[in-house]
């Protein structure tokens, strides 16, 4: 993330930039479980630079020296240079590790990116099962987006308030925060993927940086005080970090604490040092501040680009691209950002520009040549590329998302079409299956192996069922409606659970199966699914270019196995079934791949295609539908 520099430099700045960029590089290099809320760090650095930024063009402003094109040539001495080392290395980096068409794809996300508007392409190409992010090594670069076109707007505006009173303007950026922040409580619900990539969902977080630059509250006049504020601030930042999680709708009001407590450290510690405050000045916290920009630029990439040569499987490997990402941030720092900043690089705003223009046009020149140079130098058998391609499969028909499967973009229980989801029959057996997208990927085989029986679906992504369940309110008021509603008033004869499962399921996972015994003949657990690093038609091409079968098991998840080896001890005594998915894909330990018509059984980390459904089914169906498919419903209405 950028910021400016203000006149009076502010070293507990650089320390919040420490803890900000510090929170993001562990949380996408694999370190989630220490720092589930780690992405708030870019909440962080929103209401850092507001707070920088607007300080700085009011001083110009008040001052009456005020220059657009002067705001924008230090826009642009402090975002381009290291921007464009990171795109060099983006690709030659994505020329060397990926196939051609995703070389075409990594030059498309740099165009969006040079361009300020990756967050939209991003939003615009956002959905339940994309997985650009596997190798979109710039991902990260729509939070520049977001701020570069908010600073398309707030110099504008600044300058045009100039002349109303201090008041009037602290009032109506006011009212444009509060607009901001409400719009966000309400999108996280309705699309939570525009909620966090849109600017004006974001907007707010930054007013909050602004309204403090302006002197929007009087000034602390107590250390005691100050020193409370700085405390409560750092604690609501620690305690963003520790509660939030990826199942979090965020941003929204669950962003509101991290960027209180970040506005309560800049508000504290602009007269008088506080204790928070000196702590983060310290020397080596302070260092980890002054590359945080270039920090933020080089560890995504490292991270992408590093898990295609080599996958990442303890501590030590995070630690060492973790390590790799710092040592480029401080070359980085230290040998273009610091130049380009000051002298001898600075020269006339006009001529910036132009150099600027000049840089962008080099850039997207070598874009639009990447890919057919990457198609010509390769050589890439049609077959590894057409088993590449699976990782753009589309499985909404099947698993009939929209209607039985709610995902982010059908993100209200409303949506969810009772008739015919849960549309019982006469004659057949009705088995009910409930889960997440685990669940709706069973929804194809279960149609197709049990054609005797009555398959009743009720899904929601992210949504795990079991008692206490929590998540979005499509997950929730799903769970709930089938739990204390449905199913308490229409008898089925199989009520089939199915998730993402994790260890810590367990207890909720057993609470749901005393409760929903009452309410079905029987209770049948599946078991999690093989999952792996990366989308396994990915790993699938690697192996078939590089000709080593023994690739597919290197990239494996180890957690699915452990969990199912502790549902299988534990869940057959709460009086339900357990069946092993893991066993009818990995019988003998050795993992089905393909389907039977050649193509990847699962077209990302985890989930089944339609094909991959039906074979998968086929192995358990026996166990499922072991009951007398002759056997009258004996589902009724109360």
């Amino acid at each position: 993330m950028s910021a400016g520099s203000t006149l009076n430099h502010r070293p507990d700045i650089d320390g919040l930039r420490a803890i900000a960029v510090g929170s993001v590089v562990l949380y996408h290099c694999g370190f989630a479980r220490l720092l589930p809320g780690g992405f708030i760090g870019v909440d962080i650095f929103f209401v850092i630079s507001g707070f920088l930024i607007t300080g700085i063009v009011s001083s110009d402003i008040q001052k009456g020296r005020f220059s657009l094109i002067d705001f924008y040539n230090r826009r642009i001495r402090r975002i381009f240079p290291a921007l464009f080392c990171v795109y060099a290395f983006v690709f030659v980096a994505a020329f060397l590790t990926l196939m051609p068409s995703e070389v075409g794809t990594v030059t498309r996300n740099t165009i969006s990116s040079l361009l300020f508007v990756s967050n939209i392409q991003f939003y615009s190409q956002s959905g339940y099962f994309d997985i650009s992010s596997e190798f979109n090594a710039l991902l990260h670069t729509w939070s520049l987006s977001v701020e570069e076109q908010f600073y398309v707007i707030l110099p504008i505006a600044l300058y045009f308030l100039r002349t109303l009173p201090h008041k009037r303007i602290v009032a109506l950026i006011a009212v444009a925060l509060l607009v901001s922040l409400a719009a966000s409580a309400l999108m996280v619900t309705e699309d939570q993927s525009a909620a966090f990539y849109l600017v004006q969902y974001r907007a707010w977080e930054l007013l909050i940086g602004s309204l403090l630059a302006i002197a929007a509250a009087p000034k602390v006049q107590t250390p005691q005080f100050a020193n409370v504020l700085s405390l409560i601030g750092i604690a609501l930042i620690a305690g963003s970090l520790l509660v939030l999680n990826s199942a979090t709708p965020f941003p929204g009001l669950a962003a509101v604490p991290v960027c209180i407590g970040t506005g309560l450290i800049l508000y504290s510690g602009a007269v008088i040092p506080t204790i928070v405050g000196r702590t983060l000045s310290l020397a080596p916290i302070r260092f980890v501040g002054l590359v945080s920009y270039s920090l933020y630029l080089w560890h995504w990439p490292v991270w992408v680009f590093g898990q295609q040569i080599h996958e990442t499987h303890g501590v030590g490997d995070k630690l060492f691209y973790i390590a790799i990402s710092f040592g480029l941030a401080v070359l980085s720092w230290q040998f273009i950002e610091k130049p380009f900043r000051h002298k001898p690089y600075r020269t006339a705003p006009i001529r910036v520009l132009v150099n600027a223009a000049c840089g962008m046009t080099a850039v997207l020149a070598i874009a639009a040549f990447l890919q057919p140079l990457a198609e010509m130098y390769w050589q890439v058998p049609q077959r590894v590329q057409q088993v590449a391609a699976f990782v753009g499969y589309d499985p909404n028909k099947s698993y009939r998302t929209g209607q039985c499967f709610l995902t982010s973009l059908y993100n209200q229980f409303s949506m969810f079409k009772v008739d015919p989801c849960l549309d019982l029959s006469e004659t057949k057996p009705n088995y009910v299956l409930i889960g997440d997208s685990n669940a709706a990927h069973m929804y194809p085989g279960l149609a197709a192996d049990g054609p005797q029986a009555n398959i009743l679906q009720a899904t929601a992504s992210g949504c795990t069922p079991i008692s206490g369940s929590h998540g979005d309110s499509r997950c929730t008021d799903l769970v709930a409606f089938m739990f204390d509603k449905f199913l308490p008033k229409h008898h089925v004869d199989t009520i089939i659970l199915s998730a993402l499962w994790s260890d810590k399921d367990l207890p909720g996972l057993l609470r749901a199966i005393e409760k929903l015994k009452a309410y079905a003949a029987r209770v049948v657990v599946l078991g999690p699914i093989v999952r792996y690093d990366i989308a396994l038609p990915r790993v699938l091409a690697k192996s078939l270019y590089a000709g080593d079968p023994t690739i597919p098991a290197r990239y494996r998840q180890p957690g699915p196995l452990e969990t199912d080896r502790l549902f299988s001890a534990e869940i057959p005594a709460s009086g339900a079934e357990y069946i092993s998915i893991y066993n009818a894909i990995c019988p003998d330990g050795n993992c089905t791949l393909w389907t039977s018509d050649n193509n990847p059984i699962q077209f990302d980390y985890g989930h089944l295609t339609e094909e991959g459904s039906v074979l998968v089914m086929s192995r358990v169906a026996a166990a499922i539908f072991r009951q007398n498919h002759a056997q009258v419903s004996s589902a009724t209405a109360n």
